[in-house]
């Protein structure tokens, strides 16, 4: 689990899971397992880098705290600023974890730094292995990501992949 220090003195914890076997059923039961504090779910294939996650995450973060968010909920915000969208349903289809992956990134929202409800929902939720984030790096279709947010070869070839997804969720509330 990677862990960081959000702006709002908040911490999130970010893991990796493969081989996981319930996701339908996760993503049925969390709301109503956690309430307001629902881990996201999200689809391995459009995240470069963890840290596109914590730009999303402060971002929905703000949206909540300044009363304007777009969703319902924050776990919903927080999918809907990773996605290249502005449509709701089609930011939750395309960057929500799908019930036929097998891989997928948690993240979730705690005020300890150690992320205590990571390890309860490791142990009492997923039927997965917890994986390596090294492991992650490997799997990355930079294809599928440019594809996703409309990255051009010129832009590809002034800055990383990384940058060019980051700038797309931090501008996206503006555009």
């Amino acid at each position: 689990m990677k862990t960081y220090r959000l702006e709002n003195g908040k911490y999130l914890g970010i893991s990796y899971f493969k081989d996981v076997k319930n996701i339908k059923w996760l993503k049925e039961k969390m709301n109503s397992i956690y309430k307001d504090k629902s881990p996201v779910l999200i689809c391995r294939s459009l995240i470069v880098d963890p840290f596109q996650i914590v730009v999303a995450v402060n971002n929905a973060l703000l949206s909540f705290e300044n009363s304007s968010m777009i969703t319902k909920s924050l776990a919903t915000e927080i999918l809907f600023n990773l996605s290249s969208t502005k449509n709701i349903t089609q930011s939750l289809k395309d960057v929500g974890a799908n019930d036929q992956d097998e891989d997928m990134i948690v993240a979730i929202i705690s005020k300890f730094s150690n992320i205590p409800e990571m390890k309860i929902f490791h142990e009492k939720c997923i039927i997965g292995d917890k994986a390596n984030f090294s492991e992650f790096a490997e799997k990355i279709d930079e294809n599928v990501i440019k594809s996703y947010y409309r990255i051009k070869q010129i832009e590809n070839d002034n800055s990383s992949l990384l940058d060019s997804v980051i700038t797309r969720i931090a501008c996206k509330v503006v555009i």
